[in-house]
């Protein structure tokens, strides 16, 4: 009877925010938090990887974003701080509650050695999927899986370079939280 009840609840709230989060945003502010593949099927929780969006969206199904994460911040050195950041053209599907989305573009490695910093020098590239729930009209909660391809002018060259690819270790998946204005 209790999670019945619960049950009901829960139900009661996403059919009266499906109501009310039919607007589509035009800026998101988000906080991500992110897992390697590879740690989640060694069921290692430790190395996640925290970060910050920022989305505009020129009309309501296309945007613009950035992330800027700290790519697995307990492992290694406390001295050295790797920042993967991105930059994506995003296209979303408004419908209403339920807002799937797809970006792809450029990523940079910023590696922060004690008081020196350094920029990789070759330009990697992203792709990312998953959907929003919009909570409220300022409120979205989603779940996403980000690829970060390092040799993917290798690929349209006709080599085979991601013969060598850990997918595993390439792929990250994870939650966002965003506030949408």
């Amino acid at each position: 009877m209790k999670k019945t009840i619960i049950v009901g609840i829960v139900i009661a709230l996403l059919a009266v925010s499906a109501v009310n989060a039919a607007s589509p945003s035009t800026f998101d502010f988000g906080v991500l938090n992110y897992y390697r593949l590879s740690d989640l099927s060694e069921t290692d929780f430790t190395p996640y990887t925290p970060g910050l969006r920022f989305e505009g969206h020129i009309t309501p199904w296309f945007g613009v974003g950035t992330d800027v994460l700290l790519d697995a911040p307990f492992e290694g050195s406390g001295d050295i701080y790797t920042f993967l950041m991105t930059t994506d053209l995003t296209v979303r599907a408004t419908l209403g509650f339920f807002e799937p989305f797809f970006g792809f573009g450029p990523a940079y490695k910023l590696v922060l050695d004690g008081g020196s910093a350094a920029l990789a020098a070759d330009v990697a590239y992203n792709a990312r999927a998953g959907f929003d729930f919009n909570i409220t009209d300022v409120f979205t909660l989603g779940v996403e899986a980000k690829l970060l391809l390092e040799h993917l002018p290798l690929l349209v060259d006709g080599t085979n370079a991601f013969a060598d690819v850990d997918w595993m270790e390439s792929t990250f998946v994870g939650l966002g939280v965003k506030l949408k204005l």
